[in-house]
């Protein structure tokens, strides 16, 4: 029975889902160091010395090493003349993050400690920190041999592009903007480097899809031959391109480990994988289409600027591509695209999942929806006029052996229910498509036209593969296993298969450019094949036949009534050995070379088309867009294994929906603000919709069994799609992504047709001193004074020899049985002490170098602090160390009382069900501000002190930052329990230390500042009590946030109490969340509500409102006004639902 197309796992499922999969950071090899990085704090700057001596004299520290180490070569990458990078920085740094020494010590401690104690000198340069900047006449060069900071332009007609303009009956442009974005493995890059002396060879462990590349570029950077580097198999924890190639960290541990004769393991923290490692590449494209008035495409003009960051990478390579990837998925008859790469100093842009089709294809098929709204034609109906069929050759010289476009529009139109929601149009909900082509792996570098693969059969009826490639996730690994077992006759559980082990496998490039399948399928097919011709050959001689007749089947060797066990066979085959037959086997693709000078060539044996299909919901209030449906229709030939082929399709389009929908890398002053995996909002599994997956049946000539590539293409059309559904559903046009509820919303707001929207009203302030103050501090600071705090702050912190992000280690933890003995212990002990609870603040707050206990004391082991019970008089107790969920789980079981009901759905969305398990209810009130700066390390007012700015005034503030009382701190106190107390008349309990009486406070009392709990050193807060009436009003909470377990961008929480006809108002609680420093109580709101009736829909609009008077955003955060009125009209209307009005 054929193993091909069947569903099998992947290898090492059972060891990657249990934990037991050996991973890089896995390896323990003995005497093995650990080796950091010391990386510039600057965009740019000279640099006029280094010291090491005090590092190098430090206590566990082996070896530091700087460019002067190192022989003086750049990374070969893509070869001449892009080849721009060092693998310390050589003179001149470029990018915040970029690697200037390196230290291997005993432990990390020690390692990290020598950082800080390597002294280098900086002279800043002017940094430019985007591609407009950079291009200016006067700006300053990244790149000295860099005209105009340009790594690469070109201008590249296809077709006649003159004719074809003039053919256009109908034209559309526009300008799209796609993000940079992170790769966001869930394995960091790591390796364990050991060098031999003796042997004088250097043995690697390391997270990489190509093994080969990293061989390749250690021996260059290091002066050694390849043959001398061998690289060791590893289980792989992602990659999407960021593995692709070798690293910037692979040579600096090797380097290590060749001066200290340790092995040295390098792994780098999530914040390096976010901020240092290369991202994809942002891209602005104006573009224009032109068509005939039946539908029928003219051409295309297509004008890019790519933003490179600080060197080439793969830049070069992604903008050529991405001018061809322009002329298509559809029939064109003339384009022209123009391409400029620009250098900026900004970590580098390199391969990532779909090499920069995702952006391009985002501008061009949001377009081709723009163009049918144009012509009135059905934007799949202009798709299908267009599709290209099977034989067919594209403007760019690509020969179409298999295209089922046609097919994935139909089939897609038919899942998503097309016809039928298409008349949804304008109401909120909406559907929108897009389709891409993409390559099934590429001819463009020196040896990639081929690949080897060997395989062994053993004589006890076992097979091996051979593979020097690398199964980082996508599932090729058993594809290997498939394909041998199905040439052999073998069952698939007696194949097995090594990969990355250089010195066991023949040659191969690894897996990048969708080549997986294609390259690495034919070269194992080739040389399974030769194993079973040997195979035949020996039972066909033993049989007395020909070997056409001799069949491989179930482990037999088979001829009429005669078989023979192949194990059995092994030792009679010519070329055995130790009771191995080993065949070596080869693909070499008989396509053109890439030509990246013209961009006319078929450098790809296939490729594969996709239409993903997607249905969203605009919640107009908030901006906010869910995916409700999504389908992915794939012509990627005969699926080998249809549920990796299935996997993959689903993953891509998770990561395209993060794309489309939440995930941007956030820079100030050319530092990334957001480099951890809270603020980089990948989405989460509850924020995904149910993705469908169809793969149509199809071959293709030149794949192995018709298969073609399909790891890449999913994540191409997503976010054009989204953007397609939205513009359907709305009638506007969003031509950036992500589209994030702030760019929506004032999309909506600038769109006349959503005047219809009744909450929304124009943002008016009360005159007050205090913002007539702010909005002064504010001009300021964008005059001046932001850059004088800035600056003046930095010397005091020079002068004092402050450390941010210092911290100390933790050296006791103590658990005291009574709320007495804690608050005692609090302040009998030496240094720093701080309470804990499920630590999910606390230690994240200390990795963050906020918080530095030497001493903690556990709430936990406290019984009283864990009471939750009803009072005689039916207040509700809860102990400060009560989990969360244990909370949710008492509201949710309470006897419906309204105000339990409430508690229990906010606390529902407040954290994932993990992270409630662990987290105390008094932990969620007491977490510090969520703002970005202050929590990465940005030196800011709260942080450093009163010399220092507010970072969020002039940077990104979009989100959690204040919108009302926001002055030197723009944060926000981030607790969502909170605000749904402060509205229910909770109040704290604490006892403070000493003789001090115990203190009773209303929860807006409870806080000095954002996230700044008004309590005296040692105070612990005990217990909070909410009273039985406010548990009995009718109340409700609504929050938006940005992914699922999020905190709330802003949030509503109201109680009420009505007059005996049920309907009137006799008072009310509001509070909003994520509006202020403080838990915020809109009292206007509340004034303006009392009298009313739940019935007067009017006045519920007014008191949406009313609190509006007071508020002073900043300018990036309007729009979360809006969202918040929104959400407490939302609020009010929920409670009128449910109430009696009659």
């Amino acid at each position: 029975m054929t193993v091909i197309g069947r569903r099998v796992r992947p290898n090492e499922w059972e060891e990657r889902t249990s934990g037991a999969a050996v991973y890089t950071t896995d390896i323990r090899l003995p005497g093995m160091l650990e080796a950091r990085i010391l990386r510039s704090p600057h965009p740019h700057a000279d640099i006029r010395s280094i010291d090491t001596s005090r590092a190098e004299a430090h206590i566990g520290v082996a070896a530091v090493i700087t460019a002067d180490d190192l022989p003086d070569r750049t990374y070969l990458h893509l070869g001449e003349p892009f080849r721009d990078r060092s693998a310390l920085a050589r003179g001149r740094v470029r990018f915040v993050g970029e690697e200037v020494a390196a230290v291997a010590a005993h432990t990390r401690a020690a390692a990290d400690a020598a950082l800080g104690l390597i002294d280098v000198s900086y002279k800043q340069r002017e940094a430019v920190l985007n591609p407009s900047t950079a291009r200016a006449p006067e700006a300053s060069t990244v790149h000295d041999d860099a005209v105009g900071n340009l790594a690469l332009q070109t201008v590249r007609p296809y077709g006649d592009p003159e004719s074809a303009r003039s053919a256009a009956e109908a034209i559309v442009s526009g300008e799209y903007v796609y993000r940079a974005a992170a790769h966001v493995c869930l394995e960091p890059h790591s390796i364990v480097a050991r060098w031999d002396p003796s042997r004088q060879r250097l043995d690697l462990w390391v997270s990489t899809q190509a093994p080969y590349f990293v061989r390749k570029e250690v021996a260059h950077m290091l002066d050694l031959r390849p043959e001398q580097i061998r690289t060791h198999p590893v289980a792989v924890g992602g990659g999407f391109g960021a593995k692709a190639k070798a690293g910037c960290h692979e040579v600096i541990a090797a380097a290590l480990a060749m001066k200290t004769k340790h092995p040295v393991r390098l792994v780098l923290d999530r914040d390096e994988e976010f901020a240092v490692t290369a991202v994809r590449h942002a891209f602005k494209a104006n573009i224009a289409t032109g068509a005939r008035s039946d539908g029928t495409l003219t051409h295309r003009d297509c004008y890019v600027t790519v933003d490179n960051g600080a060197y080439n990478h793969a830049g070069p390579s992604v903008a050529v591509y991405a001018t061809m990837l322009a002329a298509g998925p559809y029939r064109l008859e003339g384009c022209e695209t123009a391409v400029s790469l620009v250098y900026t100093n900004k970590q580098p842009g390199a391969s990532f999942r779909g090499y920069g089709n995702p952006q391009i294809t985002f501008a061009t098929e949001s377009q081709i929806d723009e163009l049918a709204g144009e012509l009135g034609m059905d934007p799949i109906e202009l798709r299908l006029r267009n599709a290209p069929a099977s034989g067919d050759t594209t403007l760019t010289g690509w020969r179409l052996g298999s295209a089922r476009l046609t097919e994935c529009l139909q089939r897609a139109r038919d899942e998503i229910d097309w016809d039928t929601k298409r008349a949804l149009g304008g109401s909120g909900r909406g559907v929108g498509l897009a389709a891409a082509v993409h390559v099934s792996g590429a001819n463009a570098f020196e040896h990639s036209e081929s690949s080897e693969a060997a395989v062994e059969v053993r004589d006890d009826g076992t097979a091996r593969v051979c593979f020097a490639g690398a199964d980082a996730g996508t599932g090729q690994a058993a594809l290997l296993r498939q394909i041998a077992a199905d040439e052999l006759g073998l069952d698939f559980d007696d194949v097995s298969v090594t990969m990355m082990d250089s010195h066991d496998a023949p040659q191969d490039l690894g897996a990048w450019s969708s080549r997986g399948t294609v390259w690495s399928g034919h070269a194992t097919a080739d040389a399974a094949r030769g194993a079973a011709d040997a195979l035949r050959g020996a039972a066909a001689a033993k049989f007395g036949t020909d070997p056409g007749q001799v069949q491989l089947v179930d482990g037999e060797a088979r001829c009429g009534a005669d078989a023979v066990p192949v194990g059995d066979l092994v030792a009679l085959t010519d070329g055995a050995a130790g009771g191995c037959l080993r065949v070596q086997g080869s693909y070499l693709t008989d396509v053109d070379k890439m030509d990246k000078v013209h961009g006319l060539s078929h450098f790809s044996p296939a490729y594969s088309y996709c239409v993903q299909a997607v249905e969203v919901e605009v919640d107009y209030a908030t901006g906010q867009v869910k995916v409700l449906d999504a389908v992915t229709v794939h012509d990627s030939g005969t699926a080998l294994n249809p549920a990796a082929a299935e996997g993959q399709a689903v993953g891509a389009m998770a990561m395209g929906l993060g794309a489309a929908l939440s995930e941007e890398l956030v820079y100030e002053q050319g530092r990334l603000v957001n480099p951890t995996l809270l603020e980089y909002r990948a989405p989460r599994a509850g924020d995904l919709p149910p993705i469908r997956v169809v793969l149509l049946d199809g071959h293709d000539p030149a794949g192995p069994y018709g298969a073609k590539g399909i790891g890449e293409i999913g994540v191409v059309p997503t976010p054009a799609a989204v953007a397609n559904a939205v513009a359907h559903a709305t009638g506007v046009r969003v031509r950036e992504i992500p589209i994030t509820p702030d760019k929506l919303l004032r999309r909506l707001d600038a769109d006349s047709s959503t005047a219809r929207i009744a909450s929304r009203q124009p943002l008016t302030s009360a005159f007050s001193l205090h913002q007539m103050w702010t909005d002064l501090i504010r001009k300021l600071y964008d005059r001046g004074l932001f850059r004088l705090l800035h600056r003046a702050g930095s010397r005091r912190r020079r002068r004092a020899g402050r450390s941010v992000g210092a911290t100390e280690p933790v050296v006791t933890i103590e658990r005291p049985s009574t709320v007495h003995l804690a608050v005692e212990t609090s302040t009998a002990g030496p240094g720093p002490v701080d309470y804990v609870g499920g630590g999910t603040d606390l230690l994240v707050a200390q990795q963050q170098g906020l918080r530095s206990p030497v001493r903690l004391i556990d709430t936990t082991s406290i019984r009283e602090l864990r009471r939750l019970e009803d009072s005689p008089g039916g207040d509700l107790l809860i102990g400060a160390a009560v989990p969360l969920e244990d909370l949710r789980s008492r509201m949710s079981d309470s006897d419906g009382r309204p105000g339990d009901t409430m508690l229990a759905s906010l606390l529902e969305e407040l954290a994932t069900h993990q992270i409630r398990e662990l987290a105390t209810t008094g932990g969620n009130l007491l977490q510090d501000k969520r703002c970005s700066f202050y929590r990465n390390g940005f030196d800011c007012y709260k942080r450093g002190g009163w010399t220092r700015p507010c970072y969020a005034l002039l940077g990104d503030h979009r989100y959690h930052h204040a919108v009302i009382g926001g002055h030197r701190c723009q944060a926000v106190t981030p607790s969502d329990l909170a605000t749904g107390l402060l509205a229910l008349d909770a109040v704290a309990h604490s006892v403070p230390p000493g003789s001090k009486p115990a203190r009773r406070r209303t929860i807006d009392q409870l806080y000095a500042g954002p996230g700044e709990p008004d309590m005296a050193a040692g105070e612990l807060l005990t217990m909070l009590e909410l009273p039985a009436a406010a548990r009995a009003r009718p109340a409700a909470f609504e929050k938006l946030r940005l992914y699922a377990g999020d905190f709330a961008v802003c949030s509503a929480a109201v109680s009420l109490e009505l007059e005996d006809d049920g309907v009137t108002i006799a008072g009310a609680r509001v509070s909003l969340g994520a509006v202020a420093p403080k838990p915020y109580r809109a009292t206007r709101s509340e004034k303006r509500l009392i009298g009313a009736s739940l019935s007067d829909g009017q006045a519920l609009k007014e008191a949406s409102w009313a609190w509006t008077a007071e508020t002073n955003p900043l300018l990036g955060n309007v729009w979360k006004v809006q969202a918040t009125c929104g959400l407490l009209l939302r609020t009010l209307t929920r409670l009128a639902e449910t109430a009696d009005i009659g």
